[in-house]
């Protein structure tokens, strides 16, 4: 935040601040009649100012970054180290914990206190142990690290140079995923692992190495799988049996049939009833716990629904852009890769405002494409 208001001050001084795109004159406009509509609730409007402000400063990294030849390059380098930097705070973090060694901010059993490593009791009646970071949620820690572990996967994969420090962060990465116990970042992971190995056998030349490369890969994945079964099989029943399913009472699936239909029963499907709020209203009393649904709960189907598709059209949109201007477009994948993963790691969590997509999409709306190319 403090970096966002040098950029704010940098543009002013340049005289570009003030050239705010359309769009956002239109949501902040929408958000703001949509609160009066809601009864002017606080815990609404400052939702909607975080998220504006966020989106504000994002545009000034654009308007900044207009004449940046090394734009994705940069963006590469700062998201690994940024990477490698949280993923090795969090598994610090995680050994003083193991170890019993007690500091501040590390474990707490109180979802509103400070602490690194959350325990609580699951649905299942199991005591569970997750690292959340500096989140709130278990769910979102993951997506601070995912364009990193894009950027450092795509670079051992299809390309040379900076192989040490990208397995750093892809390992780290898959730590922290493990360590956060995030069913939908495995899901989404394993996900795009596979379109990347997919991909690079597309346009590979020497398709014979590729497809050695992806067997090498099933074979160790199925050697792993044979040799600790047991120990795999036990994991796995415990992360889902321990936890909600998707229709349990506190299942995801269930939280949003309440959500929704509460809206529906009560005549607040076009307006929603302020964000956050929902939670306060339902006889289930949880949050939408999915990022989408939230939008809609709290300012109504049109906005929020309108809101949803600017985020969800936005990498189609990105990457006609990029065809037309006849970009090659490969090195761009990983990052769209990492935003499409972080867009849907959140269908999982309320998080209206999490940087990392409201950055990527607005760098993707309003960045200069063509300095988005590696040379």
């Amino acid at each position: 935040m403090i970096l966002g208001v040098f950029m704010i001050i940098k543009n002013l001084l340049d005289r570009k601040a003030h050239k705010v795109p359309a769009a956002f004159v239109a949501i902040i406009f929408l958000l703001s009649v949509s609160d009066i509509l809601n009864g002017l609730i606080i815990a609404s409007i400052m939702q909607h100012v975080m998220f504006l402000v966020i989106i504000y400063i994002a545009y000034n990294y654009v308007l900044i970054s207009e004449n940046d030849d090394d734009l994705l390059e940069n963006i590469e380098v700062s998201t690994i180290a940024t990477t490698i930097g949280y993923g090795l705070v969090f598994l610090v973090a995680y050994w003083f914990y193991s170890r019993g060694i007690g500091f501040g901010g590390i474990y707490t059993t109180d979802r509103y206190s400070a602490g690194m490593l959350l325990n609580f009791i699951s649905t299942g009646g199991q005591t569970t142990v997750r690292l959340r970071g500096f989140c709130i949620d278990p769910n979102s820690v993951v997506t601070t690290l995912i364009p990193g572990a894009s950027f450092g996967l795509a670079r051992l994969l299809y390309k040379n140079g900076g192989k040490f420090r990208s397995l750093v962060a892809v390992i780290l990465y898959a730590i922290v995923m493990d360590l956060s116990g995030s069913r939908m970042a495995v899901v989404c992971t394993v996900a795009m692992v596979i379109i990347m190995l997919m991909m690079g056998y597309k346009q590979a030349e020497n398709k014979l190495w590729w497809f050695g490369l992806i067997a090498l890969v099933l074979l160790v994945v199925s050697f792993m799988a044979v040799y600790r079964f047991q120990n795999i099989a036990s994991e796995v029943y415990s992360f889902f049996t321990a936890r909600a399913g998707l229709n349990d009472t506190g299942g995801r699936f269930t939280i949003w049939k309440y959500n929704a239909r509460w809206l529906s029963d009560n005549g607040r499907l076009l307006f929603g009833v302020g964000q956050n709020q929902i939670s306060n209203l339902t006889s289930v009393g949880k949050a939408c716990h999915n990022t989408w649904l939230e939008w809609i709960c709290g300012t109504g189907i049109l906005l929020g629904g309108m809101i949803d598709l600017w985020f969800v059209i936005t990498p189609f949109v990105f990457l006609d852009r990029l065809k037309r201007n006849r970009i090659f477009i490969r090195d761009i994948i990983p990052i769209v890769l990492a935003y499409v993963t972080a867009l849907i790691c959140i269908t999982t969590v309320d998080n209206i405002t999490n940087s990392v997509v409201l950055f990527l999409m607005v760098i993707f709306r309003y960045g200069n494409y063509i300095n988005l190319t590696l040379n």
